[in-house]
C-alpha cells in the first residue's frame, strides 16, 4: 500500500483560501480555464465508454437490466457521471503507447465496479439522490437496488473475461481489479464502523481513504498499464500514482460534502454531519479553536446534529478555519499525486492531460 500519512502535520500546511465562486470565463486569446480543459479530457473517451457500458449491460437478464441502466445513467435524460476512473484507464493505456481498443473494456469494468459501490453507498449513507435523480434504492426499493449492485459487480468481471485480450493480460487485469475491490470494501466497512464513533487521528483516517477511494483509482491506472502491455514495475508505479490521486479526490469530496453546493454536486450538502459520519472537516475540527473542537465532539455524540442546526454548524466550521485547512491538505495530496505522475513514462500530451485532470480534481466544485 502507498504511504498515507503526509510528511508534515496538517497544521504545518499553509492555509489556502477556499473560494466558492468559479473564476470568470477567459477573454478571447486567454488560456482556457482549468474546468474547461478538464472537461475536454473527460469527454475524449466518453462515446467509447458509453458504448462499452451499453454493450455490457445488454448482457444482463432483462428483469434487472433497466434498474442497472437507470443507475448507470444510460436511460433518457440521465448521464453516466464524470467517469474519472475509466478516463484515467484510457489515458494511461494510450500514454504508454498502447492501442485504445483493448483498454476500453478494462475501463468499462472499472466504471462498473465504481457504479456497484455507489449503489451500496447510497443505501448505507441514506442518500436519496444520485447525479441529480432519485437514488436507485429510493426509486425501486432496497431489495432491487442491492440486487442491481450484485449484478454490476458480476458484470465487471464478466467484461474483463470477455475482452479478447491474451490470457495472461486478462488474468493480470482480473487480479488487479479483484484486489482493489476487496480493499475498497474493507475501507468502506472501516468508514461504516467509524460513523458516530469518537473522532480518531489523521493517519487512520487517511488509511481508510486510501482503501475506500484510493484502491479503485489506483486499479484504474494500473489496468491502463496492463492493457498497454507495460512491465510490472510500470504497472505498479501507475497504480501508486492513482492511489495517491484517489486520496486527494476523496479529501476534496469531503470538502464538497460540507462546504459545497448541492445543485453542483447532485448530493445533499451536510448529510455527513447529520449522520455523524467521520470526514475530513469533522476530523480537523477537533484540533481547531476550542469552540469548534467542542462542537465537533458534541456533533459526533448521542443525538448528534439536528437539521435546523446545520447551517450554523457549517458557518462555525468556516469561521474556525476548517475549510481552509481541508483545502490545504487536499492540495498537498494533489501535488504529491502529480509528482508521481510526472515520473511515469507517458507520452508528453497525455502527461499534460493527466496534470490538468489531477489539478481539477483537487479544486473542483462538482
Amino acid at each position: 500500500m502507498a504511504e498515507v500519512a503526509p510528511g508534515a502535520t496538517v497544521e504545518a500546511v499553509p492555509a489556502i483560501p477556499l473560494t466558492p465562486e468559479p473564476a470568470p470565463l477567459p477573454l478571447e486569446g486567454e488560456p482556457l480555464e482549468l474546468p474547461v480543459r478538464a472537461s475536454a479530457v473527460l469527454g475524449r473517451y466518453h462515446a467509447r465508454l458509453v458504448a462499452g457500458l451499453e454493450a455490457a449491460t445488454a448482457a444482463l437478464p432483462e428483469v434487472i437490466r433497466e434498474p442497472v441502466r437507470y443507475h448507470c445513467g444510460l436511460v433518457a435524460g440521465a448521464h453516466v457521471g464524470k467517469a474519472v476512473r475509466p478516463t484515467l484507464t484510457c489515458l494511461i493505456g494510450e500514454g504508454l503507447g498502447g492501442a485504445i481498443e483493448p483498454v476500453v473494456p478494462l475501463a468499462v469494468a472499472i466504471q462498473l465496479i465504481h457504479d456497484f459501490s455507489l449503489v451500496h453507498d447510497d443505501i448505507v449513507d441514506e442518500d436519496r439522490e444520485r447525479r441529480g435523480k432519485p437514488a436507485l434504492w429510493v426509486r425501486d426499493g432496497m431489495p432491487t437496488a442491492l440486487n442491481a449492485g450484485d449484478a454490476l459487480l458480476t458484470l465487471a468481471f464478466r467484461t474483463v473475461a470477455a475482452n479478447g485480450l491474451p490470457a495472461a493480460t486478462t488474468a493480470s487485469a482480473a487480479a488487479v481489479l479483484s484486489e482493489a475491490t476487496l480493499e475498497m470494501v474493507a475501507g468502506q466497512q472501516t468508514d461504516i464502523a467509524a460513523t458516530g464513533a469518537p473522532l480518531g487521528g489523521l493517519t487512520p483516517y487517511l488509511t481508510m481513504v486510501s482503501q475506500k477511494t484510493g484502491a479503485l483509482m489506483g486499479a484504474a491506472c494500473a489496468m491502463g498499464a496492463v492493457g498497454a502491455g507495460a512491465p510490472a514495475e510500470v504497472v505498479q508505479a501507475c497504480g501508486a500514482f492513482g492511489r495517491t490521486l484517489g486520496v486527494a479526490f476523496q479529501l476534496r469530496d469531503d470538502v464538497l460534502g460540507v462546504f459545497g453546493d448541492s445543485e453542483a454536486t447532485g448530493k445533499p450538502v451536510g448529510n455527513d454531519l447529520l449522520r455523524r459520519k467521520l470526514g475530513l472537516p469533522l476530523l480537523l475540527a477537533q484540533s481547531g479553536p476550542p469552540a469548534v473542537a467542542e462542537a465537533a465532539r458534541r456533533w459526533t455524540g448521542p443525538g448528534g446534529l439536528s437539521a435546523p442546526e446545520l447551517d450554523g454548524a457549517i458557518g462555525l466550521l468556516r469561521s474556525g478555519g476548517v475549510a481552509e485547512r481541508c483545502t490545504a491538505l487536499t492540495t498537498t495530496w494533489t501535488e504529491r499525486a502529480l509528482s508521481a505522475a510526472a515520473r511515469l513514462p507517458l507520452e508528453a500530451g497525455v502527461q499534460s492531460d493527466i496534470d490538468t485532470l489531477g489539478r481539477w480534481l483537487g479544486e473542483r466544485w462538482a
